[in-house]
């Protein structure tokens, strides 16, 4: 089942991905277009699901448009120095069903200055991932599926006060990936967030999270703010 999945998604879907993308883009009118937002977080350093990804600081910014239930973005993660490494740039497209979200991504890695190496760019499909989203009473569900590379990702978050708090178990036993191979908790982390006011017209929202990989035993505190 698998193998057929993987042909699909790799072969097939990437293809119709991006003519959605650019359908979306430059043949939705403005009266269809319900929804636009593009901005950038700004972090201590890049740590997504239990790992580190480049060295330094990051920042990371997004641009979206939205139509009705259907969303299809651009997301990107790059280091604020040339040696940071952990270049990012990723296309999705999502629809919201309403009892859950499903979400397909295709996740790509420039070397920097926007290049990619041979054999690889922003439309090959290497690493998409089919993921859902949803919410049961105050707890949030996700769960991700590279097909490249048969990797699993399932996490669980909620609110506990002040603190919001999400554990993370990731399966990559095909390839190297969440738990090197294995399978197990790969993120807990504890997060935290305010507004700073800057002025009476203006307030930055600041973020602040810990989070523990105990797979890897590696430990992280990032600190962030949102434009």
């Amino acid at each position: 089942m698998f193998e057929v999945l993987n042909y699909f998604i790799m072969e097939k879907f990437k293809k119709i991905l991006f003519t959605l993308l650019l359908s979306i883009a430059f043949f939705t009118s403005p009266q269809k277009a319900i929804a636009q937002d593009f901005g950038a977080d700004v972090v201590s350093s890049y740590v997504w699901r239990g790992t580190q990804f480049g060295s330094g600081a990051h920042v990371q910014p997004y641009m979206e448009l939205g139509s009705g239930n259907l969303t299809a973005g651009v997301w990107g993660s790059f280091p604020t120095s040339a040696n940071g490494g952990g270049d990012e740039l990723d296309l999705y497209l999502g629809y919201d069903f309403g009892p859950f979200a499903l979400t397909i991504t295709n996740y790509t890695f420039p070397v920097g200055g926007g290049m990619y190496s041979d054999g690889e760019g922003l439309f090959n499909g290497d690493y998409t991932e089919v993921s859902a989203a949803t919410s049961i009473v105050g707890v949030d569900l996700s769960a991700g599926y590279f097909t490249g590379v048969e990797a699993l990702y399932i996490e669980i978050g909620f609110n506990a006060g002040p603190v919001d708090i999400a554990v993370g178990y990731g399966n990559d036993k095909a390839d190297p990936w969440y738990a090197n191979g294995g399978s197990g908790i790969v993120n807990m982390s504890f997060s935290g967030s305010k507004e700073i006011k800057v002025s009476d017209g203006f307030s930055l929202p600041v973020f602040i999270s810990f989070i523990y990989n105990p797979n890897a035993e590696a430990a992280f505190l990032v600190f962030g703010f949102s434009l």
